[in-house]
């Protein structure tokens, strides 16, 4: 590697707020991601757009850097992960980007249902309130196809977004703006 080439991180656009008792799918029965896609293309959770859960990306990850949280879905430790895009290959839903370090806020949701219908079954998915874009001095942000999107060129990394999300949808690696889940499984 050069010493020019910046640091590339991965981070996962979901949050698991779809799982509620009975949502979670059992990896006996299912296997992993890629093949409860196969199996189910319709879906095995409510959302049928967020992290099936069940560890492709986690398999896949060489140096320990991604990993199941409490809710269910994929969460990546930055200090671990050196953004090799194995994960990014091996998710079906294609949840997991990658980014550099420098833009720690991001959109933790990629449903692109109504705000209704991602409230029925997400309790921190996006709605397209709005909210975001009107609190982002920087006009970094807007709504398209229903959910929140960041220019990462324009983003100044303030964290009014992520404050005044209703949701929890916009994220930021460093939890000084919303509260990172614990890591559970590996």
């Amino acid at each position: 590697m050069g010493r020019n080439r910046k640091k590339k991180v991965a981070v996962v656009q979901c949050t698991g707020g779809c799982r509620r008792a009975g949502d979670i799918p059992d990896p006996e029965r299912y296997g992993d991601c890629r093949q409860a896609v196969l199996e189910h293309p319709e879906g095995i959770l409510p959302c049928r757009w967020g992290c099936i859960g069940l560890g492709s990306c986690v398999q896949a990850c060489r140096l320990d850097a991604i990993y199941i949280s409490r809710s269910g879905s994929a969460e990546t430790d930055w200090s671990r992960c050196v953004g090799c895009g194995l994960c990014v290959k091996a998710c079906p839903r294609g949840l997991i980007r990658i980014t550099a370090p420098e833009y720690p806020i991001y959109p933790a949701c990629v449903s692109e249902d109504e705000g209704a219908q991602t409230r029925k079954y997400c309790d921190q998915g996006c709605i397209a309130c709005g909210m975001c874009v009107k609190n982002c001095p920087a006009e970094a942000i807007r709504i398209e196809n229903n959910r929140a999107v960041i220019d990462e060129e324009k983003c100044i990394a303030c964290g009014m977004c992520a404050v005044k999300c209703p949701r929890g949808a916009i994220r930021d690696h460093d939890g000084i703006f919303t509260v990172r889940e614990e890591r559970v499984v590996k």
